[in-house]
């Protein structure tokens, strides 16, 4: 991802819209950019992601120094990471799944988000259609949240992708 603070722009979604969700799967969520400052924000984060990454210092270098610097690196141990596809993982114990710019994970998280009747905020990115149909962003958006009834939109205020596909039973 990159830009550290579209992770902090999208938490801070995420909590005010979701305040009550606890146990968040964070899908493709990379180095966990987005699931630190969930963390931050007294949520208990789990990040999915099946690329593999060296642990413990799978967490982003810069978060992981701001953490030492500000005493709380024995916090970032309790950052959970599972090294699985959505789709391998069961979701039951989530409250909320949420997917930043996840690349060829953007379908198949909303999929077993709907799967599993689970809240979800997902900001799409690249077109990546499991039916393998050629897609302008704007014709993805508008697939993606047919797969979905009741489905919001918003716009996270960051550069790049922001647009937040969302849904609250």
């Amino acid at each position: 991802m990159g830009d550290l603070y579209r992770g902090q722009v999208f938490a801070s979604f995420i909590n005010k819209t979701f305040s009550a969700a606890d146990r968040i799967a964070d899908v493709a969520g990379g180095h966990g950019e987005v699931s630190f400052f969930l963390h931050e924000l007294g949520k208990h984060p789990t990040v999915i992601e099946p690329k593999p990454t060296g642990l413990p210092g799978w967490i982003h270098k810069v978060l992981r120094k701001r953490s030492k610097r500000e005493g709380r690196l024995v916090q970032l141990d309790r950052l959970q990471r599972l090294q699985l596809s959505v789709e391998d993982v069961d979701l039951t114990p989530f409250d909320l799944l949420v997917a930043m710019h996840p690349d060829e994970a953007t379908e198949p998280a909303l999929r077993r988000a709907v799967e599993f009747d689970l809240d979800f905020a997902i900001v799409p990115c690249c077109v990546f259609s499991m039916d393998g149909a050629r897609r302008s962003r704007d014709e993805w958006s508008r697939y993606l949240a047919s797969l979905a009834p009741g489905i919001q939109t918003a716009q996270l205020p960051m550069s790049g992708s922001n647009g937040v596909l969302w849904r609250k039973n």
